[in-house]
């Protein structure tokens, strides 16, 4: 018994003289905001993490839904056409043949550079390639649903590019033109009217209702007299804009010219074209088997770019009185 409460005695002592000694309080409390700063700043890292968790797991949902809301099923989109001639460099013309798998899709396809749409050459049968061509084709299936755009670029060795015939509206057949009357003449229905555009446009900064400033590329002729001179500006007007988006979906602008002014006369006419940035879906798939996070879903496709100095044709939409130009 005595022994226990000398011990007790020392353990007391030696408590007291603890708590007098200023030095050891000042490193027992430096010690405790060691501790606080360190889990206040190890719970502000674990904040973050979660934070960027959450954050990735509202992309990815975000994604999937927009992916959702895409009609996706076989029937609705249509598969890419293929070309039964590879792209390449050839010394002599070639014949080349479309097909798709997707049953009951119809194909078209231009060679002047622009986007088909349904309003481009419809393909019917095989078709001859007898200059450096860029041909660039499309398939839209029984549903409606468009496929992505097959392009191919052939090159013809020692024959010099022509110019593109265009394909970006169907023409109406030229039709036969009533007798003038004096000192006027008609511009028949048909007529093809070549433009330029006079000003870049992007996918990017283009809204539904903007206007596209052209300028036509030549005279425009009724038989040999000169109706409208080159130079003379006209105004196309952007139908429909879709940004890039995600899992590789590349940016496109359309658009449509209704009419020409020539004198006091408004010669109206039809044409229509599109034009689609770079397809980055390829890419986009190879990178959907990321292990954790499949990161292709966020690769986009590239804006669509209308140069400035783009040929673009339209075509006359029925007979026109006009004057000659003076």
């Amino acid at each position: 018994m005595r022994t226990y409460l000398t011990l007790l005695a020392l353990t007391l002592a030696v408590s007291s003289v603890l708590a007098q000694d200023p030095g050891m309080q000042a490193a027992q409390a430096a010690q405790q905001a060691a501790q606080i700063s360190q889990q206040a700043s190890q719970q502000a890292i674990d904040q973050m993490n979660q934070a960027s968790q959450q954050a990735n797991q509202q992309a990815m949902q975000n994604a999937q839904q927009a992916a959702l809301n895409t009609p996706q099923c076989y029937r609705c989109v249509a598969a890419k056409p293929k070309f039964s001639v590879k792209p390449g460099a050839y010394s002599a013309a070639i014949r080349l043949k479309m097909k798709d798998s997707t049953r009951g899709a119809v194909i078209y396809y231009t060679t002047d550079g622009w986007t088909p749409t349904a309003a481009s050459t419809r393909y019917t049968g095989p078709i001859a390639i007898d200059s450096t061509t860029s041909l660039q084709a499309i398939a839209i299936s029984p549903y409606g649903g468009r496929s992505r755009v097959a392009t191919a670029v052939y090159t013809l060795n020692g024959v010099a590019p022509t110019a593109p015939v265009a394909q970006t509206a169907n023409a109406l057949p030229i039709s036969s033109a009533p007798p003038s009357a004096p000192d006027k003449v008609v511009l028949p229905r048909g007529t093809a009217v070549s433009f330029v555009i006079a000003s870049d446009v992007s996918s990017r900064t283009a809204d539904v209702g903007d206007k596209i400033s052209l300028t036509l590329a030549e005279d425009l002729k009724a038989g040999d007299a000169v109706v409208v001179k080159k130079g003379t500006p006209a105004v196309a007007t952007v139908t429909e804009v879709d940004g890039k988006a995600m899992a590789g979906t590349p940016g496109e602008v359309f658009f449509q010219v209704d009419s020409l002014q020539a004198g006091s006369v408004l010669i109206k006419l039809h044409g229509t074209a599109a034009k689609e940035g770079q397809d980055k879906a390829g890419k986009a798939m190879g990178l959907m088997f990321v292990p954790v996070v499949p990161v292709g879903i966020f690769v986009h496709g590239k804006d669509a770019e209308i140069k400035q100095g783009a040929p673009f044709t339209a075509f006359v939409d029925e007979d026109t009185l006009l004057s000659p130009a003076n």
